[in-house]
């Protein structure tokens, strides 16, 4: 791994109506809870090489948030990425706290994607 390999693990999120329904499909699909519950409003599932998150309350639109949302796992510190994006003239929309994963990152694709990246624990 060299300084500025982030090595960035996929995450996607995906937010849904209906959560219990919402787990009772993955699980059909070899989908396994790995962290939260039914009980939560939101879970994250262990699907074949991949996890996802379920997240059951709708996207925030004011901050770019979609129905699928791609969020990302570094390896590295946070605030190492940011000043490696940077130098590489990608510039970071936010940096802020979400109640659920912590410190994130907000950038966005030439595209106007919205990404999140999460520091690994």
């Amino acid at each position: 791994m060299t300084p500025t390999d982030p090595r960035l693990l996929l995450r996607p999120m995906l937010h849904v109506d209906d959560l219990t329904a919402s787990i009772a499909f993955y699980r059909q699909l070899g989908g396994e809870v790995i962290h939260g519950g039914e009980d939560s409003d939101w879970v994250l599932m262990q699907l074949g090489t991949i996890q996802i998150g379920l997240l059951a309350r709708p996207p925030d639109r004011t901050r770019g948030e979609d129905t699928v949302e791609l969020t990302f796992d570094a390896s590295m510190p946070l605030a190492e990425l940011e000043s490696h994006l940077h130098r590489a003239g990608i510039p970071v929309d936010e940096v802020g706290t979400d109640r659920d994963f912590g410190e994130q990152l907000h950038v966005r694709t030439p595209e106007g994607l919205l990404l999140k990246i999460s520091r690994s624990p």
